[in-house]
């Protein structure tokens, strides 16, 4: 009987090397012969998917296409799942090797296969909300088209380099995301179906730049103008908006992808202000992470705060939520109530703006400070990190506005806006008023029943902004907290800026005095252009401009009446808000190549 078995066992084993042997021929002639061609049958079925999506999303179609649309987007998806899992299969690495380089294949095909599996629930979900069956079918595979899609720009992500191998200008790249988005986002926004109206298309430039750079001004209400599809569009835009692209793309890269090369590092280590090239990598993990988590903590909470009398219904309740948290967090300001906040919610509504509050706090402080005040405070570590000078102006001087900003509002609209209300309902809404005016752009009360007084001390909130490397704008905290603190030592006599026992560097404080002097001639070119074309109030045209620039959203009532020139001006403010003009002029300015010449030092008369 032993020998019997030890020859069965014998022939397994030889049985089991010859398959090995015939799967790598195999696997060898897929590589080299079938393997182009199917890859490029893969990306013809991208452009496909996105042709048939966008068809499908953005335009109305006769319904003797539905049947046609349903039989091809079935055979992009089975297409997707046979070559994912032939590639799979036929590797010539491992398939643990393979799976950690495949990740986002890999999930990918899991998620489309669970669809497969619960297609009949899923749509029948559809259906009860209020989709014909045909209807459900094909949003049903739109779901999982979007995989498709996503799983094409992974493939983009791994085969080829987002930047070139030379060194690019990280200044010129972020301008270039943002400008490329917003292009993308007008084609978006511009189709029929994300349209209720006809729409003027300076309107739709308006709203996805105003999305695009988190401002929240709008010329036009966007809970009657757009479909769910535009406001998810919207949605979308300020995500990206808030992330900034090129973090999302170098997330993608580093973490689904498996690579990054070290000039995506490199770059992103100066868009980020990073010191250290190491801490990219996990820099990049910790903004994902953080935006994510409180993003969805902050739509948790605003579901089970929302007001009794909104009567929505629940599936409109946490699309909702998801909106309000995410515009809340990126500072957006966008609203899907018809009024903002200021006439749909009572007085007795202050959980769920609280949670507003808290979710705008968190956006506008940045994810360097975040990240540093978590590994300080949070961390179970025993070796504590030591807080930046940057996070301690940041935290001090936005402790510091918030609080001045509150008082202000509460002494200054105490016969305006805060007229017959009770102390603590005073108090609270200074208190709204002085966060949502540094960049978020929520109004609970009516602004433009604001004293002048209070109007004019909102200009300068709004100038500051919110932190460096946050979802806000504006010049920055410590760029105000640094040329502050510079005026103050140079008329003490110090020669050098020195703060927390640290000395400022030079190119720091050069940069604080140009963003500032850069900020203010902008601002003041925009708003000569609107006092030369508009017959608005001084206050109120200032009021815009610098709610553009700070990226804040907060307006006087003037938006929707601008004439398509003055929109034109108050959409590039708010791009050079959010991107910055010094680093708008660094990305489109050559540079100079240094000579080596030090001529003599000389002074000049100033003051």
């Amino acid at each position: 009987m032993i020998p019997i078995k030890r020859n069965q066992k014998q022939k397994f084993l030889s049985l089991l090397k010859v398959v090995r042997i015939k799967l790598d021929e195999i696997s060898l002639y897929y590589t080299e012969r079938i393997k182009p061609l199917a890859k490029l049958i893969f990306k013809i079925c991208g452009v496909f998917s996105l042709v048939t999506l966008t068809i499908e999303l953005g335009f109305y179609y006769p319904d003797i296409w539905a049947p046609k649309i349903k039989v091809i987007n079935q055979l992009l998806i089975y297409y997707l799942i046979i070559y994912e899992l032939v590639s799979f299969i036929l590797t010539r690495s491992t398939y643990q090797e393979f799976i950690s380089t495949h990740k986002p294949e890999t999930i990918i095909i899991t998620l489309v296969l669970i669809q497969r599996i619960f297609e009949k629930k899923i749509i029948s979900y559809f259906q009860y909300l209020n989709y014909g069956a045909d209807q459900a079918v094909l949003s049903f595979l739109a779901i999982t088209q979007l995989f498709l899609i996503f799983s094409h720009i992974i493939s983009f992500l791994r085969s080829r380099r987002i930047y070139s191998t030379k060194k690019i200008n990280p200044s010129f790249m972020f301008f270039l995301s943002f400008a490329g988005i917003i292009t993308i986002g007008s084609v978006l926004l511009s189709l029929p179906k994300a349209q209720k109206l006809d729409l003027h298309f300076i309107d739709v430039l308006f709203t996805v730049i105003s999305a695009t750079c988190v401002t929240g001004l709008a010329t036009i209400d966007i809970a009657s103008s757009f479909t769910l599809t535009g406001q998810i569009i919207i949605l979308a835009l300020i995500q990206i908006g808030g992330l900034g692209l090129i973090t999302l793309t170098t997330f993608f890269a580093i973490f689904l992808a498996g690579q990054a090369s070290v000039n995506d590092k490199l770059m992103m280590k100066d868009i980020l202000s990073e010191d250290a090239l190491g801490r990219v990598r996990q820099l990049i993990g910790e903004i994902a992470i953080q935006t994510f988590v409180i993003e969805m903590l902050g739509a948790f909470f605003l579901f089970f705060s929302f007001p009794k009398n909104s009567d929505l219904k629940i599936e409109q309740k946490i699309f909702y939520s998801i909106f309000h948290s995410i515009s809340a967090f990126c500072n957006a300001g966008f609203s899907l109530f018809s009024k903002n906040l200021g006439e749909n919610f009572t007085y007795n509504d202050k959980p769920f703006l609280s949670i507003i509050m808290i979710l705008i706090l968190l956006g506008g402080i940045g994810f360097n400070v975040l990240s540093q005040l978590q590994g300080r405070f949070l961390s179970k570590s025993q070796t504590k990190i030591k807080l930046s000078v940057s996070t301690k102006l940041s935290v001090l001087t936005s402790f510091g506005l918030l609080v001045l900003g509150m008082l202000s509002y509460f002494i200054l609209e105490q016969e305006y806006t805060l007229s017959s209300m009770r102390i603590t309902d005073e108090l609270f809404h200074s208190l709204f008023y002085s966060v949502t005016s540094r960049t978020a752009g929520f109004n609970t009360l009516d602004i433009g029943s604001m004293g002048n007084p209070m109007v004019f001390f909102s200009l300068l909130l709004m100038w500051v902004g919110a932190s460096p490397n946050s979802t806000g704008g504006g010049i920055k905290t410590t760029t105000f907290a640094v040329a502050f603190l510079q005026i103050i030592d140079f008329v003490r006599g110090k020669p050098k800026l020195e703060v927390f026992h640290r000395t400022i560097a030079d190119v720091s404080i050069f940069r604080a005095s140009s963003t500032i002097v850069l900020s203010l001639f902008v601002i003041f070119a925009a708003i000569f252009s609107l006092l030369m074309v508009e017959k608005f109030s001084f206050l109120d045209i200032c009021y815009e401009v610098v709610s553009a620039y700070g990226t804040v959203g907060l307006s006087r009532g003037i938006t929707g009446m601008l004439t398509d020139s003055s929109k034109l001006t108050i959409c590039v403010v708010m791009f050079m808000g959010r991107v910055g003009v010094l680093t708008t002029l660094i990305a489109l300015l050559p540079k100079k190549e240094l000579s080596g010449i030090s001529y003599p030092k000389e002074y000049v008369i100033v003051g």
